[in-house]
């Protein structure tokens, strides 16, 4: 049910975007629950394809970057943890064809909310309401097309008590960019 939900949440994300003239929809493929020793790892495997859509620059902020909101969609490919955010983004160019970006959202989360790490297989995350911040390095190849590296992080800082082992996720993106 929960991959449902995820699904038609992008596709949801997808339809506003083409629809308001957003700045950019995207398709990426992650590294799931990766060992990059931010956070305990490692119990889920499988890949996740992620679905998602950015606003053009709501708020530019001259050479500091600007500011757009985004949502997105991402499913696991082994059965694990999938996932809905939403939030804001900072991007600020690098020369011509690079930028930098980072996001902070909250995300939705269908893995176990338990309290505590129950089989070593599976993730429980602690909480079903997470923080969803990101980082990106972009590449622009033309007018409308980009890729990105991008690195996705889950967890709810201890807000909903010990039990926080946060995910990360690693991977790739192909941007397409709506407008002139």
């Amino acid at each position: 049910m929960f991959k449902l939900l995820t699904a038609v949440t992008a596709a949801g994300v997808l339809a506003v975007a083409g629809v308001a003239q957003a700045g950019e929809v995207f398709v990426g493929a992650y590294g799931h629950d990766v060992n990059l020793g931010i956070t305990v790892c490692c119990f889920e495997h499988g890949q996740d394809v992620e679905l998602g859509a950015r606003t053009a620059p709501l708020l530019k902020l001259g050479r500091f970057g600007d500011i757009r909101l985004y949502g997105l969609g991402s499913i696991n490919t082994a059965g694990g943890v999938d996932f809905a955010s939403a939030g804001a983004a900072w991007r600020k160019s690098i020369g011509r064809r690079f930028y930098l970006q980072a996001g902070l959202g909250g995300a939705i989360q269908n893995g176990d909310a338990d309290q505590f790490q129950r089989r070593p297989d599976h993730l429980d995350l602690g909480s079903r309401w997470l923080f969803e911040p990101e980082a990106t390095l972009g590449y622009v190849w033309s007018r409308r097309w980009a890729t990105e590296l991008s690195y996705v992080h889950l967890s709810h800082a201890q807000l909903a008590g010990p039990q926080n082992p946060g995910m990360d996720d690693v991977g790739v993106r192909l941007v397409y960019r709506f407008g002139s």
